[in-house]
């Protein structure tokens, strides 16, 4: 769970209700899905590396932008092999999410 403060989309006003709105048109499908349940919280909310930009809207656009231009299926790298990446990246710096 973040220590700062989010807004998810379903309190977001309209100009950061827009910016989740592209940010998803953005992503590959697969990442759009429902939330992974070992992430899901006790209240039934979960946690968001998106949400957790949310406080300045145009810098979540940029970064989480680039981060799905790298995500993009024709770059070569499936779903397992960026998760691995991920997992190996986070495993290294002692991070759970």
């Amino acid at each position: 769970m973040t220590w700062i403060r989010m807004i998810p989309p379903e309190l977001a006003d309209e100009k950061l209700a827009s910016i989740y709105g592209q940010l998803r048109q953005m992503y590959p499908p697969e990442y759009n899905g429902e939330p992974v349940p070992s992430l899901v919280n006790p209240d039934g909310t979960s946690d968001s590396i998106v949400a957790a930009h949310s406080l300045i809207p145009e810098a979540m656009f940029h970064i989480m932008a680039g981060l799905a231009v790298v995500l993009k299926p024709e770059l070569g790298l499936t779903r397992r092999q960026q998760e691995m990446i991920a997992s190996v990246v986070s495993a290294h710096n002692q991070c759970f999410y």
